[in-house]
């Protein structure tokens, strides 16, 4: 199948690692010209050698930067066809263990950079020919996940700011979400972690739970993930928009 994307200017949120460093990637594979955005600026960089791409060092953690970095990115691409809104996980917790700090960090950094992102993208998309937006959400956005509170609330946030906006901006800008499972990322790794410190059990333990709740009985790979982004994105998916789409083996059984 051939995706269209070369030449197409694609703007990457959170590409220094994971599943951000893996969708550019596919992305840069496809023919598309790729500015990564990410605040580890070292590795921000190490990313966008690697694909030929332009590093944009920047905190998507607060709003203002958000907008301001992809302003930055359309202007050294000059142009944007393709904006991946991308960026940490919120605070992990509990609803009682998330004080005022980590909700007000949660918000900030999930939801509304996420707006600001799509703020800041708007006049450069409209001018594209073929203008698309994918959010990268989380199984949460489906079914709430323990400890993960601030995510639980964000996740579907995003989805019916997808929803939204698939009225609003159509026709001329589709807007998807993608959202993985467990995918063997630094991410999960963490993640993995700190459920064995709360449990006082091995890693190895909590992996292997995930992976027998799992039909594919593994944890996916970050380019499974960003094969699937890369299509969304793609004029390929011409006739998509206000969906979310899981990357995640059938972990997650919700209907829809």
């Amino acid at each position: 199948m051939e995706l269209e994307l070369t030449n197409l200017a694609a703007v990457v949120g959170g590409a220094s690692r994971g599943l951000g460093a893996a969708s550019a990637e596919c992305l840069a594979g496809e023919g598309a010209r790729v500015a990564v955005i990410s605040r580890d600026a070292d590795r921000l960089r190490a990313t966008a050698d690697r694909i030929g791409g332009v590093a944009v060092p920047a905190d998507l953690s607060t709003p203002a930067e958000a907008a301001a970095a992809v302003e930055r990115a359309a202007a050294e691409l000059g142009a944007l066809d393709v904006l991946v809104v991308n960026s940490g996980a919120p605070p992990r917790g509990s609803f009682a263990a998330l004080g005022d700090g980590e909700w007000a960090s949660a918000i900030d950094g999930t939801l509304l950079s996420a707006i600001s992102m799509i703020r800041a993208a708007l006049p450069h998309l409209r001018r594209s020919s073929c203008a698309s937006i994918v959010i990268v959400l989380a199984a949460s956005v489906r079914v709430p996940l323990p400890n993960l509170a601030a995510s639980n609330v964000l996740r579907p946030g995003l989805n019916g700011l997808i929803k939204t906006l698939a009225s609003e901006l159509a026709p001329s800008i589709r807007i998807n979400g993608a959202s993985p499972g467990r995918v063997h990322t630094e991410g999960a790794d963490e993640l993995d972690a700190l459920f064995a410190t709360a449990e006082g059990v091995g890693v190895d333990r909590i992996r292997a739970r995930f992976e027998a709740s799992i039909p594919l009985g593994r944890y996916g790979r970050p380019a499974e993930f960003g094969r699937l982004l890369t299509f969304l994105a793609s004029p390929a998916a011409s006739y998509l928009t206000g969906q979310v789409v899981s990357a995640d083996g059938g972990m997650v059984r919700s209907l829809p």
